[in-house]
């Protein structure tokens, strides 16, 4: 049951204190002097295009929109902000599902012109400017046979993933997003500019990496690098409902032995008329185990040769990609434009019960069709090699993040996707603890407080009031600074 339908993700921040009207021209033109990025208003060209973010569902309408080029025009924006007592935004690449990025009645700081992206192959360490999706960091860093850990769909913002923390299909071997970060330039709320990383600013640094975009804007990145590719193994395993609970108990047993190199999933959704699946298996549950290996290919086709044999599949893709290609594989499917709503949580075990919900969707409707997939996707290996305060991000030894997502087109549509979508979450609830933070909704504070748990939230809370006692950077998985006044 929902008393506050919170996760419908639609805030209007005109109905609280520092959204505005209409801007006087007079202050736009003192503005214009000092801002050399592009200032959009509503009706000009561009201001519709620069306002939507990636997730459909949220269609809101800033005041003014400020594309930045660097960090001094950051600075002015916000300190413009500040001075006409405007709400702001701040958005990197708009891929959100909760669409934070973009907000009614106040400022958008827009960082999606921010491209800039430098590699020191010698050093293996890449600096990155907050625009950047991951794609283009890709493209970069893999000319040199490098990378770090990124999202695993190429169109995800450099920005917000790592702020969150940063699954990827390299963390079981490298890390987080965040356990790669060197350094970070950041705007302050007061107007001010630092550098955080592990000699200075060091309580701000440890917020960064988890904590999303309470603490500042970010406007630069610098991460560490690893070898990668250029070739990796994927394997995609398809199964009819007949084979599914032999798969996924195999999976199981598989994943609790694989090693840091392999990243496995489990998923299940209604088939399509796609070309690699027979006939029988169109408009049909199926089951799907993949797998994506880091090392040397041979050695992943001999790590994955067990998972392979489990059971009989109805379709079978293995082979090196190059991982470019891998990262890319989502792009269609997840290309913006859609409506989409996520519900997601952590599984620390994965007994047979929560096997049976995962297929049979529990207390859900027996005779309802998928309206969406649902993934598990294992953790551990590098994840839970940093230590559970080290960073901000929590929940490190959770063995799967389970997220059922939908996507549709018509608005018509959205009480029954996320109606379904909330249902199968709320049937894996049981065998679940904690979220990550960036695969959720605006579900409010009691969810974003189940990202952290107790001390560590407080320990945030802590840092936010030293950080940003205004709450100015509100527009997020918010953690509100100590006094309850505050708007948030």
């Amino acid at each position: 049951m929902h008393p506050v339908d919170v996760d419908r993700q639609t805030e209007v921040s005109a109905a609280v204190p520092g959204s505005g009207g209409a801007l006087d021209e007079a202050v736009l033109r003192d503005l214009r002097r000092t801002f050399r990025g592009e200032l959009l208003q509503p009706g000009d060209p561009g201001y519709d295009a620069a306002r939507r973010v990636w997730n459909a569902t949220v269609d809101r309408r800033p005041v003014l929109i400020a594309r930045c080029t660097g960090t001094a025009d950051v600075l002015t924006a916000l300190r413009f902000s500040r001075d006409e007592g405007l709400a702001i935004s701040v958005r990197g690449g708009g891929h959100s599902v909760a669409g934070h990025a973009v907000l009614d009645g106040g400022l958008m700081i827009d960082l999606s012109p921010m491209k800039g992206i430098r590699v020191d192959p010698e050093a293996r360490r890449a600096s990155v400017q907050s625009g950047c999706l991951w794609s283009e960091v890709d493209r970069e860093t893999q000319q040199f046979g490098l990378a770090t850990t990124g999202g695993v769909v190429s169109q995800t913002g450099v920005a917000g993933l790592t702020l969150g923390g940063g699954q990827g299909w390299l963390a079981r071997k490298h890390g987080y997003s965040c356990d790669n970060l060197v350094a970070a330039d950041v705007v302050t709320a007061d107007g001010g500019f630092v550098v955080a990383d592990a000699d200075r600013n060091t309580d701000l640094f440890w917020g960064l990496r988890g904590g999303g975009g309470n603490f500042g804007i970010v406007t630069s990145f610098q991460f560490r690098l690893h070898e990668v590719g250029p070739q990796v193994l994927t394997g995609q395993l398809f199964y009819a409902p007949e084979e599914a609970v032999r798969a996924l108990e195999a999976f199981r047993e598989f994943v609790a032995g694989a090693p840091d190199e392999m990243t496995c999933t489990a998923s299940v959704w209604t088939a399509a008329e796609e070309p690699h699946l027979p006939e029988r298996a169109h408009g049909r549950p199926v089951v799907m185990l993949g797998f994506v290996f880091v090392g040397d290919v041979e050695a992943g086709e001999r790590v994955s040769a067990p998972l392979r044999r489990i059971a009989k599949p109805l379709a079978e893709l293995v082979g090196p990609m190059p991982y470019t290609v891998l990262q890319a594989q989502g792009d269609e499917y997840q290309r913006h434009g859609l409506r989409r709503f996520w519900k997601s949580q952590y599984l620390w075990d994965l007994p047979n019960a929560a096997l049976e919900t995962f297929l049979g969707r529990g207390p859900v409707s027996p005779g309802e069709p998928l309206l969406g997939g649902v993934t598990l996707l294992s953790l551990g290996g590098a994840i839970a090699h940093v230590g559970e305060d080290d960073t901000a991000v929590s929940h490190r030894n959770a063995a799967f993040d389970v997220m059922v997502s939908s996507t549709w087109a018509d608005p018509a549509d959205d009480d029954r996707h996320m109606g379904w979508a909330r249902r199968f979450h709320g049937a894996m609830a049981p065998f679940s603890r904690g979220v990550y933070i960036n695969n959720f909704g605006s579900e409010g504070e009691e969810r974003i407080r189940a990202a952290y748990g107790p001390t560590k939230y407080e320990r945030l809370v802590a840092l936010k009031h030293r950080y940003d006692p205004d709450n100015v950077f509100r527009h997020n998985q918010n953690i509100r600074p100590s006094s309850s006044r505050l708007p948030g």
